[in-house]
């Protein structure tokens, strides 16, 4: 093992042989594992324990860099992000066959200079492993890192976004990851940060909070509420766009910025913020929920922005709880509400289209995932009693559980052994691989919905965010649990 040391000019170069028999550490205490926390509690105890675990750690920033270009731009964003919090920089290379460790040593050796001449303790590693995610994730645990930045390192059509090893090597390291599509040198004059409430959002806004306060630079937080008729005059909708600015203040208050954050109706998410953005803008995105089929990976909100705007965009992935959570897999975008189907089989087709219609699956796989839920639903009623159905699809190598619900206030036969009509019906995606993804899931909705009372709030909901309040209510309990376990085993 090999203990790396800032660069000093005329000093000697070490390949380091990285052992892969490391334990990949789990990163606790982080946005993605405190997210809950936001929605549930005004408890004063669990407030402090949150605004301590969300106390910002000096960065120990990975930067794995393909070495071929300087990637210069790369290098001093990580440089900037470590002087928000006095951090160090990690510059990385994986020898691949063939190639000279002294093009590498070379190469390293000018982007450590351009990292500290911003100011930045950078130190230069060549590692010589036959795997490079195995070895980025045995420097991970070797140097302690808490952070990787990336470059995008293809071009930003989809079909280069297919090929993108950054964006592989994102899903696969667990660990708080920033991917930078750059287009313009130097900090940014104003910040734009899209926020969706969810985790890998929530580490976008910290970090270009962090960002602007380094540079200067003026921030705006912008949630976009995607509406086709887009009627100011709507008091629904309204309501809804309020109840999501004060969510998102809420998060923002919890995080220590003093910011507000901005509801924008719109027909179209992707070319509201290409409009707004300006060639010295960073735009910031929290990642999208993707799915691990590399095909797949092209299309999502995120990778549709960056392919449009002019300027240079970031994408923030926080690292995500393996506790499974509600309030994590039904959010306001998939929540449908007043659905009048015909019958059940319409009723899984109107989810379907929903979870397409709003990026979480791709356009591509539509009937992928519908001929696989209808054909589920035909060998057995997914009906399950108290007026629920969960009707669902295993999809192979699916990283994660991906839901829609749909509420249908004057029930639909699911033809199953109940004779109460389905009003509340739960599409769920899950991993083919992993089926047990799908059993505590199900377990916390039959908890959710048994009891008369709670069936009856949800069909007195108004807007997709009165129903994502009371999931999140129901998730307090194990969110409760969860702090006092975390709070038990913090250091002393």
């Amino acid at each position: 093992m090999h203990d790396g040391k800032k660069y000093q000019t005329g000093g000697t170069f070490e390949v380091v042989t990285l052992s892969l028999a490391v334990a990949i550490p789990m990163w606790p205490r982080n946005i993605g594992e405190t997210t809950a926390l936001f929605h549930t509690t005004s408890s004063s105890a669990l407030f402090a324990y949150f605004l301590s675990v969300m106390t910002p750690s000096k960065l120990k920033i990975l930067v794995p860099l393909a070495l071929a270009n300087l990637e210069e731009g790369l290098v001093r964003f990580a440089a900037s992000m470590a002087l928000t919090r006095e951090g160090e920089i990690h510059l990385t290379h994986i020898l691949q066959d063939g190639e000279s460790s002294d093009v590498a040593d070379s190469l390293l050796r000018k982007a450590t200079e351009v990292a500290t001449a911003e100011g930045a303790t950078a130190i230069p590693h060549v590692i010589r492993v036959p795997n490079v995610t195995k070895g980025i994730q045995a420097a991970v645990a070797q140097w302690d890192c808490n952070m990787m930045i990336m470059g995008w390192d293809r071009g930003v059509d989809k079909l280069s976004a297919v090929a993108s090893q950054s964006r592989t090597l994102a899903k696969e390291v667990r660990l708080e990851t920033l991917i930078l599509k750059e287009r313009n040198m130097g900090p940014a004059k104003r910040i734009l940060v899209l926020s969706g409430g969810g985790s890998h959002a929530l580490t976008g806004i910290q970090t270009g909070y962090e960002l602007s306060q380094l540079w200067g630079a003026d921030m705006e937080i912008l949630r976009v509420v995607r509406d086709s008729h887009c009627n100011p005059d709507d008091l629904i909708l309204q309501r809804y766009c309020e109840q999501l600015r004060q969510e998102s203040n809420l998060q923002l208050s919890l995080l220590g910025i003093d910011l507000p954050t901005t509801v924008l109706l719109a027909a179209d998410v992707v070319s509201t913020i290409a409009d707004r953005a300006g060639p010295d803008d960073l735009v910031i995105l929290g990642a999208s929920n993707e799915w691990r089929q590399e095909e797949y990976l092209a299309g999502s909100i995120p990778d549709e922005i960056t392919n449009k705007v002019s300027c240079s965009v970031l994408i923030a992935r926080s690292t995500l709880s393996n506790r499974p959570s509600l309030s994590d897999i039904f959010w306001a975008n998939t929540i449908r509400l007043s659905l009048r189907p015909k019958n059940k089989w319409e009723a899984i087709e109107t989810l379907v289209d929903a979870l397409v219609e709003e990026k979480q699956v791709p356009s591509s796989q539509h009937q992928v995932v519908l001929d696989t839920a209808i054909k589920r639903e035909r060998e057995t009623s997914t009906a399950i009693g108290h007026e629920i159905a969960v009707p669902h699809a295993r999809i192979p190598d699916l990283p994660g559980v991906i839901g829609c619900l749909g509420i249908c206030p004057e029930g639909v036969d699911f033809e199953g052994t109940y004779p109460e009509a389905v009003r509340f019906i739960f599409l769920l995606l899950t991993p083919q691989q992993n089926y047990r993804s799908y059993i505590p899931v199900l377990a916390k909705i039959a908890t959710l919905m048994r009891p008369d009372e709670t069936r009856k709030r949800f069909l007195h909901c108004q807007t997709p965010t009165d129903v994502t309040a009371l999931i999140r209510s129901h998730d307090g309990d194990s969110i409760q649990e969860f702090a006092c376990e975390m709070a038990s085993t913090s250091p002393t």
